[in-house]
């Protein structure tokens, strides 16, 4: 039974570092802040115990706290490798891989761009501003007749996507005329994203989309859009030579592969794909 805690408690550190990833900005960092304070504190206390035992108690069961700190030191250590092996290697990239569709080559109605969030001063993420040239660039090869860019509410800083978009299309010079941008508090997720792009949309009688998002999202957003009662034709902006390079770095993009994945299960059970 030592032995199971122990190498339950050895799991433990890099579930909670993945687990992490997943969180609103706003809790990323205490929750960070937290893990740290606590892991140093074990360290502590496991490094003190070990000095005050002599080696006949360490051979006694009465030491299984220790044994399961030990496995949790073995964790951390753990948890160590994998953060350094996900700095300088693309393992998100190869996770993400199987969620990356073909990418359609037929027309559509319209093009809609899911536009991927906005950092906490309003500046445009990396994957987002990938999403919206691709859009463009689908756009301008007469893919579809106007291109739509849905941008999200969070209910800590409000829309903040919409700003950036409205000024980067603007920098572009793109027609006004071409492009809509749906700005609304009902857009939170993926799936009120689908239900809202179908209920504006539907009073175009527009239904044959080009979904445009990262290539990793592309599996989730295509279910999710066609449950809404789209038809949908993938258009990602990775395709699977590139999306080893879809975020910032390599470590950012294991958190969303691994968000992809726990979304895929998630989206599943609660209906939504």
């Amino acid at each position: 039974m030592t032995r199971l805690l122990r190498a339950a408690a050895a799991l433990v550190p890099t579930f909670i570092f993945l687990w992490i990833g997943q969180m609103a900005p706003d809790l990323k960092q205490l929750a960070a802040a937290a893990f740290v304070i606590t892991s140093s504190l074990l360290a502590i206390v496991f490094w003190r115990q070990r000095r005050q035992e002599n080696s006949e108690a360490i051979k006694t069961s009465g030491n299984a706290v220790t044994k399961v700190l030990s496995g949790y030191i073995a964790g951390l250590i753990l948890l160590l490798m994998i953060i350094i092996t996900c700095t300088f290697f693309p393992v998100g990239g190869y996770l993400a891989r199987p969620l990356v569709l073909e990418h359609s080559a037929e027309n559509a109605e319209a093009i809609f761009v899911l536009a991927s969030g906005a950092t906490e001063t309003g500046d445009p993420q990396l994957s987002g501003l990938q999403r919206i040239n691709h859009g463009i660039k689908l756009l301008k090869e007469n893919r579809a007749k106007h291109l739509y860019i849905s941008t999200g509410f969070s209910p800590g800083n409000g829309n903040m996507e919409a700003p950036w978009v409205a000024s980067y299309t603007q920098l572009i010079g793109l027609d006004p005329a071409s492009f809509s941008i749906l700005n609304s508090p009902e857009i939170t997720t993926t799936a009120t994203e689908a239900q809202y792009a179908h209920k504006k949309l539907a009073e175009k009688r527009i239904n044959r989309i080009l979904l445009v998002t990262s290539g990793a999202h592309i599996y989730r957003s295509k279910a999710t859009f066609s449950k809404a009662g789209f038809e949908v034709l993938p258009a990602p902006a990775h395709n699977r030579d590139n999306i080893f390079y879809a975020s910032e770095n390599y470590l950012t993009s294991l958190h969303a592969a691994v968000h992809e994945w726990i979304g895929l299960v998630y989206y599943w059970l609660r209906d939504r794909i």
